[in-house]
């Protein structure tokens, strides 16, 4: 019996299941390239995806950004008028300011620009409210907070609906309105930007005249702030509003809070074109109302309005609070006096105030009986005198616009009188 063959030796292992071997390395190779392939695509799309959104914001961005799309915004905002709010308390009705404040703001033939001047605390602004409330379409209403001065034209910009970071200023559009690139790219803030926002703001004002048929209005509010920080951008707001004016362009109205920045507005060649409306006090009879709607009783009313506030509404809101908790008409006077004595006794050792033949004493005198003219006053006390005393916080003197001055309240008047012993006519 032979014996059986040998077995045969085991293949090694890279030789074992060649075929299923094959057939998995095609089909990994096919799906890696698969992967890669996919990969490549996505990202690719991806690209176009991204470069198409790009061009459509790109797109979107030119139509938003646009001159027309700007100025169109802008036009609406002077079409639809600043809101006004309504006051909810009790609101001391003044249908002669107002009158006249409505015809400064939509004049029947626009000569000049307009300066609406008051005392701090008189209700000026109160007083423009109601004007512009009543019918607001064509009007921009813009107040000047306490910012820092260079912000002051992007705040602007943006009471008219304006936002200088989506329009382009190009040379162009520059030259079109004779004015070179580098004249604006050189200037320092805020007249760099007041630059540009004056050039569109003059376009608007040209599409709202030429739609309408009138004068859009743009009143800016309290601009003795932009004056306290310097006044060369406040002259430069006056020039365009002369030149607003010239053109029949555009209403300007500027509202400065007291008397005492008028010789700063003046100082300006641009007030040739300008006009001087003054808002005062209420009156006496308004004033003791007042006081009655809010619980003074009457006699202490009458009394606080005939030796303390007159018709000065800053005056009469602090008497509401003072007598309400308590205190007297006299001792109300007394602090009142005491503030006065205060803001004077740095002058008087100088000037010798007490002389009775004192030259400043007997204007001063005199201003207790009434108004004087400015050439008097200033031949009395002296320009450098003048001013001091016109200062907003010695508020000794008031200005106004038919170049005379008074004391500022009836308080002073009282104080001034107490204090330098001057006797009444």
């Amino acid at each position: 019996m032979s014996a059986a063959p040998a077995a045969a030796p085991a293949a090694a292992p890279d030789q074992q299941q060649p075929t299923f071997r094959g057939v998995f390395g095609f089909i990994g190779g096919a799906v890696a390239n698969a992967v890669s392939t996919t990969f490549i695509v996505l990202v690719v799309a991806a690209f176009v995806a991204q470069h198409v959104l790009d061009a459509k914001k790109t797109i979107m961005d030119a139509k938003t950004h646009s001159p027309e799309v700007v100025l169109a915004r802008m036009l609406a905002r002077f079409e639809a008028g600043s809101v006004i709010p309504r006051f909810e308390k009790y609101h001391v009705s003044r249908p002669d300011a107002v009158a006249m404040l409505q015809g400064v703001l939509r004049p029947s033939l626009l000569k000049d620009y307009t300066v609406v001047i008051g005392e701090v605390g008189c209700g000026k602004t109160t007083a423009v409210h109601d004007a512009i409330r009543a019918n607001s379409t064509g009007i921009v209403y813009h107040i000047v907070k306490s910012e820092v001065l260079v912000s002051m034209p992007g705040l602007l910009a943006r009471s008219l609906a304006f936002e200088p970071n989506q329009f382009t200023f190009t040379e162009g559009y520059l030259k079109d309105r004779g004015v070179e690139l580098d004249e604006v790219t050189s200037a320092a803030e805020p007249f760099k930007s007041w630059v540009l926002l004056s050039l569109i703001l003059r376009d608007v004002a040209q599409q709202f005249k030429t739609k309408h048929g009138h004068p859009a209005t743009l009143v800016i509010d309290a601009v003795d702030e932009i004056a306290q920080q310097g006044p060369a951008l406040l002259h430069a707001i006056q020039d365009f509003a002369k030149a607003a004016a010239d053109e029949q362009l555009l209403n300007v109205v500027l509202v400065t809070c007291d008397g005492s920045n008028l010789p700063e507005l003046k100082a300006s060649s641009a007030m040739t074109r300008a006009r001087i409306a003054e808002v005062s006090d209420i009156t006496d009879e308004q004033a003791v109302d007042f006081l009655l709607h809010r619980g003074v009783n009457e006699d202490a009313a009458k009394r606080a309005v005939a030796e303390i506030a007159g018709g000065r509404f800053v005056l009469l809101n602090r008497l509401t609070k003072q007598l309400g908790r308590g205190q007297q008409v006299n001792q109300i006077f007394e602090e009142f006096r005491e503030d006065t004595a205060d803001s004077l006794q740095r002058l008087i050792d100088d000037l010798a105030l007490y002389n009775a033949t004192s030259a400043v004493h007997k204007s001063l005198c005199d201003l207790t009986h009434g108004a004087l003219h400015i050439d008097i006053v200033h031949r009395a006390l002296g320009k450098d005198l003048t001013k001091k005393l016109l200062a907003t916080h010695i508020n000794i003197l008031a200005y106004h616009p038919n170049d005379t001055y008074t004391l500022h309240s009836r308080h002073v008047q009282r104080s001034v009188a107490a204090l330098l012993n001057c006797t009444r006519p």
